[in-house]
């Protein structure tokens, strides 16, 4: 961020924007890959209780992406998330890949998500694109939807005709490093195609904290597995650690959005 001079009101020396992303099984049933919801999902039984309660432990306080579609599969898990502090995003409606909408498709998922929201009582001001891309006509359609911040993959953060953006690198997104997915991804960034380990994936994450302003992603269902549901309390105690010193502003997306806004 050009010009800045520390961040936050306290001007510290770093920040670090904490977001989660993706709930449920959205995203399945959005790619075909599962054809029923079971509203049973464990990254919501399971996955997501252990991390709000690491949430807590820790004082740290989120910004949570989810599809509108667990506005209707898990009401009581989203209105939980708000009820303990944390910020709820728009992640689409089904996981779309985003950048392939046309710009009547995107209208219509991004006012289906806000209505949902809605229907329990929640607004959703940010938005982060399914697959990190946003279209040629995002910018205008959510200003038109009153979002006003955006998180895709990108390299500055800035604020453009009164929209904040918040962005981040893939480097910072744990499902870029543990899943077989994300290889052809890996092998274009100049990266190995195999997946790391976890302890590895934690360490190179690690290392990035404390400099500069970066956008931390983690993905409930992959903290199913104990190996990383390890390495991600162990960052997370880090983070903690950072904010206490002062050393980082740990904030969700939509704080960093309201200071972005409040120079611009």
């Amino acid at each position: 961020m050009a010009g800045v001079n520390g961040f936050g009101p306290e001007r510290l020396a770093s920040a670090l924007v904490l977001t989660v992303d993706n709930l449920g099984e959205a995203s399945a049933l959005g790619r075909g890959e599962q054809q029923q919801a079971t509203g049973r999902d464990p990254s919501v039984t399971h996955a997501l209780p252990w991390l709000l309660d690491e949430l807590e432990r820790h004082a740290l306080t989120a910004t949570f992406f989810v599809e509108g579609l667990n506005c209707e599969l898990y009401p009581d898990a989203l209105r939980g998330i708000a009820a303990r502090g944390h910020e709820l995003g728009h992640h689409g409606w089904a996981h779309e890949t985003w950048r392939e909408l046309s710009p009547d498709a995107e209208r219509d998922a991004l006012a289906r998500t806000i209505d949902a929201f809605a229907t329990l009582g929640l607004r959703p001001r940010g938005f982060r694109p399914p697959g990190g891309e946003l279209t040629a006509h995002s910018p205008a359609l959510l200003r038109e939807h009153g979002l006003d911040w955006c998180s895709p993959a990108g390299d500055h953060d800035e604020v453009r005709d009164r929209l904040a953006y918040v962005p981040f690198d893939w480097e910072l997104v744990d499902a870029y490093h543990l899943m077989d997915s994300f290889g052809a991804l890996r092998a274009q960034r100049g990266e190995p195609e195999t997946p790391r380990p976890p302890a590895e994936v934690a360490d190179r994450i690690e290392r990035r904290l404390g400099s500069g302003r970066q956008t931390l992603i983690l993905h409930p269902f992959l903290m199913l597995d104990d190996a990383w549901a390890a390495e991600v309390g162990r960052l997370l105690a880090r983070i903690a650690d950072l904010a206490r010193s002062r050393r980082t502003w740990v904030v969700p997306g939509g704080l960093f959005a309201d200071w972005q806004l409040s120079r611009s």
